[in-house]
């Protein structure tokens, strides 16, 4: 193979001379006169790759810096001409080493990644290889953008942890990483040798009484390599001693999946949870466990961006990849609510659609960066119990992480201790004082019927909306336990006349029916009948209510708030009538 010209009666190079640039497979071949800075332009043909010269000049770096602003991209140019100066590659290639950059040129209007080596040709040349290295590089930077995504995630799951511990169970050697104050204060060691037998001494020194048993036992080296050759994790909530208090704590055991040799131990803090189910339910003592299982093992997790609603999709279950939702996509929160009318069950949809929706998710975030979600997923032909965590990192304010955890099996033996208190969704939907629903009933049945409104599934309805008269006075002269009666006795009256629509307390002393079937087809007689049973009750001293309804208009309403509002008009019409109405009587 040799060259197949002379250009400007300048010899040309040998093979011997460019063996050592091809080396590496470059497109272009510089090699350049270091006395007088004349160049040849070498370029590979062929399937062979046969040389050939392409061109040729008097001056390699005085064309080097007019086609550097013609060629190279705006932004590497400034770093291209201070690191191509002669005198910077002369003094690179002292003593046989070799001149290497990085670069980006201009083709066809968009930047692409170029590389360049310089090396002694022999003791006058210099010789210059140019490789076109941009589908490598773009591939880098796309792993390093995966890899960093992947590092965010990894370090805000790591933050809800008090303490992990990373332990070669067969050296016993183990390494803390704490990012808990408090828990640095128990004086526990903070990494060594032996992890077996310290934690044993720690758990007698920091760890309840009645709990140092369990947890001596869950960790016992033997018994916990035994225990995780079956399971991929175990898990154990316990009570821990601090500044002579106890607080609850959730300590979950995970096998590397990787390394045999090597367990993860995490602790983390659930007291204030905790405390709360004792208070709602005695048995449910699992349920710390459960609402942080996201700790231990995700179903799937997205990488949402809250600006563009762009996100990405981490999904470490064959089972739930079956949901479609895909890798990555445009808009998260679009994309959610067209899923979950086909994938989540269809008595939780309500409470999800709501809960999913952008500006509701955020709103929640606002107070606490975090939020957790139950509901009922159809897995398998059957609705399976899930738990969703959401959490906005405080480094990246515009993106959030959304987690989902499968805690069927354990929710369902949750359920089986909370039967007589019914379940979870239907308390939260539900007015404490009052047993009717609550506010968020009303919004997620506002929802439901918004949604029926635009999709042209229209049946007639009909809003009431009715204000206590006088709950203030009541407060004020009798005490608040006076006006929680005063409160229930005007629910009362209301659920009595509205005898098949939901009732809904949506405020202190207001509430909300909304009328269908029967109740809406004798609607005027029924709120004929609130007025009468007023007018017997304002002469004997009894709870009165002030109240308004509204009839939806196909013609003109495009929102429940429509109907809302001309009943809320018509209530206090109505409360002003009845305050002329007593003066005229008094």
């Amino acid at each position: 193979m040799g060259v197949q010209n002379n250009i400007g009666g300048r010899e040309p190079i040998t093979f011997s001379q460019l063996a050592l640039a091809l080396a590496n497979d470059y497109d272009s071949i510089y090699v350049i006169d270091e006395k007088d800075d004349s160049y040849v332009e070498y370029s590979t043909a062929g399937d062979i790759k046969e040389m050939s010269i392409r061109s040729s000049g008097d001056d390699f770096f005085d064309e080097l810096r007019y086609n550097c602003r013609q060629q190279v991209y705006p932004g590497d140019q400034e770093e291209f001409l201070k690191a191509f100066k002669k005198e910077s590659v002369l003094k690179a290639l002292k003593g046989g080493k070799s001149f290497s950059l990085g670069y980006r040129l201009m083709i066809d209007g968009e930047p692409k990644y170029y590389s360049l080596k310089g090396i002694r040709g022999n003791d006058r040349n210099i010789v210059i290889g140019v490789q076109n290295v941009d589908e490598q590089v773009r591939r880098e930077l796309a792993e390093k953008e995966r890899s960093r995504t992947y590092s965010e995630i990894a370090q805000l799951l790591a933050s809800l942890f008090e303490v992990i511990y990373h332990i070669d169970v067969n050296t016993g050697h183990y390494t803390e990483y704490s990012a808990s104050e408090s828990y640095s204060r128990l004086g526990l060691d903070r990494g060594g040798e032996n992890f077996f037998e310290k934690v044993r001494g720690d758990i007698l020194k920091v760890i309840h009484k009645d709990d140092c048993d369990s947890v001596l036992q869950l960790l016992e080296r033997d018994n916990l390599i035994d225990t995780l050759k079956s399971k991929k994790s175990v898990s154990i909530v316990y009570r821990q001693m601090l500044d002579g208090k106890t607080q609850y704590l959730n300590l979950i055991a995970l096998k590397m999946q990787n390394d045999s040799g090597r367990i993860v131990i995490g602790v983390r803090n659930i007291d204030k949870q905790k405390r709360r189910e004792k208070d709602m339910e005695n048995m449910n003592r699992t349920f710390g466990e459960i609402a942080l299982a996201l700790a231990a093992r995700y179903e799937v997790i997205y990488h949402v961006n809250i600006e563009t609603n762009e996100y990405r999709e981490y999904s470490a279950s064959e089972k739930y990849k079956r949901i479609e939702i895909g890798a990555m996509g445009k808009d998260f929160f679009a994309d959610t609510q067209k899923n979950m009318k086909r994938d989540i069950y269809p008595e939780d949809y309500p409470m999800m659609a709501l809960a999913m929706r952008k500006d509701y998710l955020l709103d929640s975030l606002k107070e606490t960066g975090k939020n957790f979600l139950n509901y009922r997923l159809m897995l398998d032909g059957r609705p399976q119990y899930v738990t969703l965590f959401a959490v906005r990192p405080k480094e990246d304010s515009s993106h959030i992480i959304i987690a989902v955890a499968n805690v069927d099996a354990a929710k369902r033996m949750e359920l089986d201790f909370s039967d007589a208190l019914g379940s979870a969704m239907d308390m939260a939907n539900r007015d404490e004082l009052t047993g009717v629903k609550n506010k968020r009933a009303y919004a997620q049945a506002e929802m439901q019927l918004d949604e029926q409104i635009a999709g042209d599934e229209r049946q007639p309805f009909a809003i009431a909306v009715c204000d206590i008269n006088g709950l203030k006075q009541v407060n004020d002269s009798k005490g608040h336990k006076a006006g929680d009666d005063y409160i229930k006795s005007a629910c009362s009256v209301i659920c009595n006349i509205f005898k098949h629509s939901p009732v809904f307390r949506i405020g202190g002393d207001e509430f909300a029916v909304i009328l269908k079937g029967s109740d809406f087809d004798e609607r005027d007689g029924l709120m004929c009948e609130l007025g009468r049973i007023q007018e017997e009750n304002g002469k004997t001293g009894a709870v009165t209510i002030a109240a308004g309804l509204s009839v939806f208009d196909e013609g003109s309403d495009i929102r429940v708030q429509d109907v809302f509002e001309r009943a809320d008009e018509a209530m206090y019409e109505n409360k002003k009538e009845f305050k002329l109405h007593l003066k005229r009587g008094s």
